[in-house]
Order: C-alpha cells, then structure tokens, then sequence
C-alpha cells in the first residue's frame, strides 16, 4: 500500500499540469481582454481621425465656376465682418453661374444665403446626363443650408433672382460615419460583457481611462482658452491664422462715425511686414515674393495723422489715401516729408490710408483748412479713389453691406478640420518649420546668356539696361481698370461723386485763401504697363493678362488696355482745366523711371517705394517753385 507521502507524490504532477492548464487560461483570458480594449481604443482614435481630417473645398466665383456659362452679374468678394474674413458671392438681378465637380465621396454643400429684400434660388445637381433640383427657396431673410452631394463628376448650377450674397460657399465631405463607429464599439463591448476583470486590471483600466479622459479635457480646455483669447495672441500665431481668415483688430485704428475708420492720435509703435498687399490679398503666392522684413516707428500727432505734431499755422496740406500717409513706408520717405525738405516749406500730413474723396474732404474741412495753408494738394490715386467714392457713400446712406464691406483677402481654398483649431495652429508655430520658398532663377538666353523676360503666376520679370532685371506683380483689379474707357468712367456713380466732392475742396480752400491742386498718382500697373506690353511676346502677354484677370473672368485684351491707360489721367485733366484747378500728373516721370529699369513701386505690393516717393515729391517741388 502506497504511503500517503507517495500518494501526494505521486499526485502532484497531475496538478501541476492543471495548474499550468489554468495559468495558459488566465493568460489568454488576459490576451483577449487586452485585444478588446485595444479595439476599443482603435476604434475611438479612427472616429477621432476620422472627424478631425474631414477636408472642406471652398468654391470661389472666380476661380471654380464655367465662366463661358455665367449669366448675370456675379462677382466674389471677401469682406470683412467683425473679427473674420468672409469668403461671399454677390449675384445681382438675374444670374446664373455653375461650378464643375469631382468628388470621391458625398459630401455637404453648405452656406448662408442672405437676400437684400426678396430674392429667390434654385440649386440644380447635373450628372451623367441627368439634372435634378436640390434647392429652391423664395427667401427675404438670411438662410442657412446643408445639402448632400453623391460622390462623382458633375455640376452645381445655381439659378438666382433679385440680389444675394452668398456666405462662404463650400463643399465638406459628408461626416461623420458614426453609426459605423457606434456599431463597432457595441458589438465589442457586448463581447466583453461576461469577461469579468480582475482588480488589479480594474486599476489599470481605470488609470488609463483616467489619463485618456484628463488629456482630453485638458486640450479641449487649452483649445477653448486659445478661442477665448484668440485675438490677444502673439502675432506669430495671428499670423499663422491669416489663411483661415482670423482679422485681428489693428489698435492704430479707431470706429468714426463721420469717418468710418481713421487713425487713432497719438500714436506711438511700430509698423512691421513682410509680404505685399497683393501677397496678402492672394493674388501671388508667398513663395514668389522675396518678402523682405520691414520695420519702422508709427507715430500720429493729436489730430491722428502721421506728422511728429500739430503745427498751428503751415503752407502745404497734403490730402490723400495710402499713396499720401505712406503707410508702407518710414514717415520721412513719404512725399510730404520729403516735398517739406527739398521746399522749406511747411508740409502736413493729412492722408489716410483707404480713404476716398469725401473722407478728404472732411479731413480738408475739420483739420487741414484751419491752419491756413497757402496750397492744398489732394493726391488722387487712380487705382481705386472712384470706386471709394461710391462705396462710402453707400456707407454713409446705408452702412456696411455684403459685397461693401472693407475688402480683406483670399483664404485658403482646400483645408481638414484639424487645421482650424488653435492647437494645429500653435503646434505649427513652435515647430521648426523647413524653409519651402522657391528660389525662383532668371531666365536667359543659352546661346548669348542675355536675360529673357517672363511671366511666371503672378511676378514678371523684364530686363532693362540699367538695372539688369525688373521684378514685379501687379494688382488684378488696375490691371483691369486700365481697359476702362473715357465714357465709361465719365458715366460712373464714382465719377459724379468725386466730381462733386472735388468741386467742393475747391469752394472751402477758395472761402479760406487756399488754392487747391490735384496731383494724380496713377497704378502700379498703369506705370509698368509699357514695360510688359514692349517686352513679352503676344502670346505670353494675353496669358498674364489671362492670369490677371481670373479672378472675376473679366476678357481683356492688350488693344483695350493700349487704347484705354491714360482715360483716368484725361479725365481728371479735363476736369482740371475746366475749372481752372492746376493739375500735376505722376505718369509720365515715374513712366521714366521705371522705363530705365528702376523700381519705384515695391515688388509685391501696389504703393509706392522711396524712389517713387522722391519722383512724387520732385515733381511738386517743381510745380510749387512755378506757383505764386
């Protein structure tokens, strides 16, 4: 008979192979487990990337629709409402435009329509040789829409009547696939329903759930501070937003009930840019400019212009926009600084960038007039001072309408969502970033290695004999206005507004012993549009114009720009000479100087440079030297 030490013995390798049975099963048990919540896991960071990488197409007039089928009047337009660039499309009357798509999966279009008065719409989906109506609506208030597109090839054919503005007009894909996702979760949490779990894995779960939650929260939280204080943010990460639209309030500017927005006095800071105005609207892109830093003091004296001080008595007023206070400029480069050294007399500053005729009229009334000077000059800038006219006038009766707000600039067309929130947006900032800007080589001949001129998205660049090579962009708006005819401006609301305005300065400076001139600054393009026309072959010259001229389809050819230029100049000649108001047009010396090959506007940007400034300034020096 076996001893009972033999028995436990002999028992003990059946329970130790039990024992290792039990632990593969407690391990695989353990497996499983870990392989359902990894599922788990999986599952939430595939809706979470899934959310946060919708892509979103914006759909600009300009740029997306057929123009060969567009009816009516229909223009984009980014305005600026409140603290944010808005992408809007004006139609007006009876129009008609139509946007040809290709989507690899459905998506939602999606806007805000808001009317001015009763207007009406219908959205029609065109493909495979089928149409059907998506949208219809008669509509006095402003409305939203979210409208679902199938995936494929074909068109969105918008048919309006009466006057809307179109909000930020845009295609997302269709989101989010949450019953899929829900689904999944279910199922796998059903699976684990009878998986009991150990405390020390209940532990585990619960930290790592634990940490999971409070990361959440803690980004969302740092999201909803970056939101809450978005316009306070360092400028690196206010500039980083510009693309998606963020307008931070500049504190040089204040609200002006007479004047709609002028600067603030007593100003004492500094002015900095990099880029261009015709970078910055994205007419160009940043990568063809050479975006050279500038930075200077930006000082107003307590009347809010850009003089060390108020002067009480002075012998020149000089009325203006931006091409006057020089804004993109030192001070002392701008023409009446430097028309008050090269004279001796005394020159203020009474310009103010975007303001159009009646605003310097009231600047000529309220400040200017008082100190007595011997000689107003208003510098009346050809590129945009009509169409000022109309817009504050339309201000003055109606305030800020859609399409008639301050013009902002183009905002990135293709974006994910994860790209809106300020953590992207600080992420991109902290993070070295790899230098991406071309560097764009001259082109030149092989055999004689002389210099070729070109026109390359935006930027020409022509050889001259003095300075080697020109490079430049010009704005596609007065590109545009130099098409424009003599009758056609003398037709304008602008035309007539400014025509009354000016005859006013006239009456106030003659009421107080002044005599008032004019001095005309013409565009940029205006000025190099010689250069272009001489120097690109014909077919290469209609492709720049093309170019130019895409963001409103506008067809232009270079006989109408050649017949056109100098309408602008004549008629405020004309004008002139008929109420014996002494005129000293710009065109012809900065035409020179530019002719020799020397840049007297900056590269990416449509104002003046020094060198332009001084020609401005010599060529009144020589005009006041012939005035009593």
């Amino acid at each position: 008979m076996p001893s009972p030490q033999g028995a436990a013995i002999s028992k003990s390798p059946s329970f130790l192979a039990d024992g290792a049975h039990v632990g593969d099963g407690l391990r695989r048990f353990g497996n499983r487990r870990s392989l359902f919540w990894g599922i788990l896991v999986a599952i939430f960071l595939c809706a979470g990337v899934d959310w946060f990488s919708a892509s979103t197409r914006r759909l600009y007039v300009d740029e997306d629709s057929a123009a060969a089928r567009q009816e009516g009047t229909v223009w984009q337009h980014f305005g600026v409402r409140g603290n944010e660039v808005v992408p809007e499309i004006i139609s007006r009357d009876r129009a008609r435009f139509v946007f040809p798509v290709s989507l690899g999966a459905p998506h939602s279009l999606l806007f805000s329509a808001y009317p001015e008065g009763a207007a009406e719409y219908q959205i029609r989906w065109r493909s495979d040789g089928t149409s059907r109506q998506i949208a219809a609506r008669k509509i006095t208030n402003a409305v939203s829409e979210n409208i679902a597109i199938p995936a494929g090839k074909g068109e969105l054919e918008f048919a309006v009547e009466g006057k809307i503005a179109w909000f930020d007009l845009r295609l997302t894909r269709k989101m989010f696939r949450w019953p899929a996702y829900l689904g999944a979760f279910l199922a796998v949490a059903f699976a684990m329903r009878n998986r009991p779990v150990s405390p020390a894995g209940q532990s585990r779960i619960g930290n790592w759930l634990a940490l999971g939650l409070s990361t959440l929260l803690s980004l969302a939280a740092i999201e909803a501070g970056l939101r809450l204080r978005s316009l306070k943010l360092p400028p690196a990460i206010l500039n980083a937003r510009h693309d998606l639209g963020l307008f931070a309030p500049d504190p040089r500017w204040i609200e002006s009930p007479r004047y709609k927005e002028r600067l603030r006095p007593n100003l004492d800071t500094y002015c900095e840019w990099k880029f261009g105005d015709i970078v910055r609207m994205g007419f160009i892109p940043p990568e063809l400019s050479e975006g050279q830093e500038h930075r200077y003091p930006f000082r107003t004296d307590a009347e809010g212009f850009r003089n060390p001080a108020v002067r009480e008595q002075i012998d020149v007023a000089a009325l203006g926009d931006s091409f006057t206070d020089a804004m993109a400029s030192p001070v002392e480069e701008a023409w009446p600084a430097r028309l008050e050294k090269i004279t001796g007399r005394k020159v203020q500053n009474y310009g103010t960038s975007a303001f159009g005729p009646q605003q310097e009229l009231y600047a000529l009334r309220d400040y200017a007039i008082h100190h007595r000077p011997s000689h107003v000059i208003l510098a009346f800038f050809a590129g945009n001072d009509l169409f000022d006219a109309e817009r504050f006038d339309r201000w003055e009766r109606e305030g800020d309408k859609p399409g008639e707000e301050t013009t902002g600039w183009r905002l990135v067309k293709n974006f994910r969502r994860y790209q809106t929130l300020y953590l992207s947006t600080l992420t991109r900032v902290v993070t070295p970033q790899r230098n991406s800007q071309e560097s764009v080589a001259a082109v030149s001949d092989r055999r004689t290695g002389e210099l070729l001129p070109r026109f390359d998205r935006g930027i020409f660049e022509i050889p001259t004999e003095e300075s080697g090579q020109l490079r430049f962009a010009l704005m596609p708006p007065y590109l545009q206005k130099l098409a424009t005819s003599h009758d056609e401006f003398e037709r304008s609301r602008g035309w007539e507004l400014t025509r009354a305005t000016l005859l006013r300065m006239k009456e106030t400076c003659h009421r107080a012993g002044s005599r008032l001139s004019i001095m005309f600054v013409p565009s940029k393009a205006e000025v190099y549009w010689p250069l272009v026309e001489h120097s690109l072959g014909p077919e290469e010259l209609q492709r720049a114009i093309d170019f130019c001229c895409l963001y409103n389809h506008m067809k232009i050819r270079p006989e109408e720009i050649q017949a056109n230029r100098l309408a602008q100049n004549e008629l405020l000649r004309d004008f002139c000479a008929r109420e014996n108001i002494p005129f000293v047009d710009l065109t012809p010396a900065l035409e020179k100087s530019a002719g020799a090959g020397h840049a007297v506007y900056y590269v990416d940007d449509d104002h003046l440079n020094a060198a332009g400034h001084e020609i401005a300034a010599q060529e009144m020096a020589r005009f006041l030297a012939r005035e009593p």
